[in-house]
């Protein structure tokens, strides 16, 4: 864990800028960071994001603590019915618990050292970061481009900023829907969009662009 706020620290992701960045609390924030709670998919995609490390690879980390949670949990239930004759199992179980969420906290910091995200230039408009940007549509079988990104998964959400945010306006507008400048800066109109795109469509209105608001954004009839 100390090594993981080391690299919180180098990243200069606080708690409160995990709040403005993503769609988790603070609070939530101290508890995964801390390995009191196994963190959701959705937090560590946000993590990753913010990081700039790869998706994939902290959802597999994600997956072997969870595994190791449950095993934990199997523990607890199995010894219920003795806690009362010995104390043992609770205070083991605990441990393990506490061992589960350094297990994955330990990996995630691996994986932000490999990436150093504080090592990155930062980005300024015409290189990856806010500015503008245009829409020059393209049509791949039943798939819509705008010329400013090509993926079809990257998770983009709130305070997001570049070419991916900047296609997602764009496509946006192809839909009839007004997200405003197409400025590479996913603020809260474009997320008010997002979300109405998302209730047309019938899925969780959430306003985080991933695979499947993807698949509805890119979509052509």
């Amino acid at each position: 864990m100390v090594e993981l706020r080391r690299l919180k620290d180098h990243s200069g992701l606080s708690l409160k800028s995990l709040q403005a960045k993503t769609p988790f609390s603070s609070s939530s924030w101290e508890r995964y960071l801390n390995g009191k709670v196994l963190p959701p998919q959705a937090a560590v995609e946000a993590l990753a994001v913010r990081a700039g490390a790869d998706v994939a690879s902290l959802l597999a980390l994600r997956d072997a603590a969870e595994r190791t949670w449950t095993a934990a949990g199997m523990t607890a239930e199995n010894g219920s019915s003795t806690r009362e004759r010995d104390p043992g199992p609770k205070i083991r179980v605990a441990a393990l618990s506490v061992a589960a969420g350094a297990l994955l906290l330990s990996a995630i910091g691996s994986v932000l050292l490999i990436t150093a995200p504080w090592q990155d230039p930062p980005r300024t408009a015409g290189g990856g970061g806010v500015g503008k940007y245009t829409c020059t549509y393209t049509r791949r079988g039943d798939q819509l481009f705008a010329g400013n990104s090509t993926t079809t998964s990257r998770l983009v959400m709130l305070n997001t900023t570049g070419p991916d945010a900047a296609e997602v306006q764009c496509l946006l507008r192809r839909h009839k829907l007004s997200p405003g400048d197409v400025d590479g800066y996913f603020g809260a109109h474009t997320e008010t969009e997002v979300r109405r795109l998302q209730r047309l469509d019938h899925v969780t209105a959430d306003g985080v662009v991933g695979e499947q608001t993807w698949a509805l954004l890119r979509h052509v009839e």
